[in-house]
């Protein structure tokens, strides 16, 4: 039994050093599953509502290097109900977009005026945002993009799990070492062993019936 306890304590100190090196989040999938999660979208500010002037017959830009896998949501909304061009495209595409070659666009919204988006750019990279303004006016853009994270919020049993795992592990390992330690003295007690009342001899043996070395009876 204090063989297992200690094996138990050292298998707990071992998943106490990897869950507090990898950190509380490897636990998350368990967490789901136990209920002891919780799920929230947190939306961060990438390009605040910003103006951008869009010249007759011409085009501008805005620039932003882009997480892949992460979603973005952003909107376009053009001053004095006029519509512009809109597409999104990364970089390589937006030379070969600019020379007028064909070119592989994320998003494409030619008539937009007040228009909102969501892109989710498979890999990570400089991406273009281009306002195109096919009118003999110049128009005004105001352009906003934010990024959208699913964030795990762990509960505090999970969080501070790898303490709670180490804490568990030393406590075992303590009473399985002081176990082993305490049966060990109990053998090699020195009251354990009996003389014998004729002879003086020392006997080891439990049997307090016959002297081991003289053979008389003790009662």
């Amino acid at each position: 039994m204090r063989r297992k306890t200690l094996t138990l304590g050292v298998l707990l100190l071992l998943a106490a050093f990897f869950v507090l090196q990898q950190g509380a989040q490897v636990l998350a999938p368990v967490a789901d599953i136990a209920g002891l999660s919780t799920h929230y979208a947190q939306e961060r500010v990438v390009v605040p509502p910003t103006l951008y002037s869009v010249p007759a017959l011409n085009f501008t830009f805005a620039s932003e290097y882009l997480t892949g896998g992460v979603q973005f949501v952003g909107s376009v909304n053009v001053a004095e109900g006029r519509q512009v061009g809109f597409y999104v495209m990364d970089e390589g595409n937006f030379s070969l977009w600019r020379a007028d070659r064909p070119a592989s666009l994320v998003l494409a919204e030619p008539l937009a005026i007040s228009y909102n988006f969501t892109i989710s750019p498979a890999v990570s990279g400089m991406y273009y945002f281009v306002f195109e303004n096919e009118d003999t006016t110049p128009h005004v853009v105001i352009f906003s993009l934010s990024s959208i994270q699913n964030v795990v919020l762990l509960n505090p049993l999970v969080d501070y799990a790898g303490f709670e795992l180490l804490l568990l592990g030393l406590l075992f390992c303590f009473f399985g070492l002081r176990g082993r330690k305490g049966k060990k003295d109990a053998k090699s007690k020195p009251g354990s062993a009996w003389k014998c009342r004729f002879c003086g001899a020392r006997n080891t043996t439990g049997d307090r019936t016959f002297c081991a070395k003289c053979g008389r009876a003790q009662n």
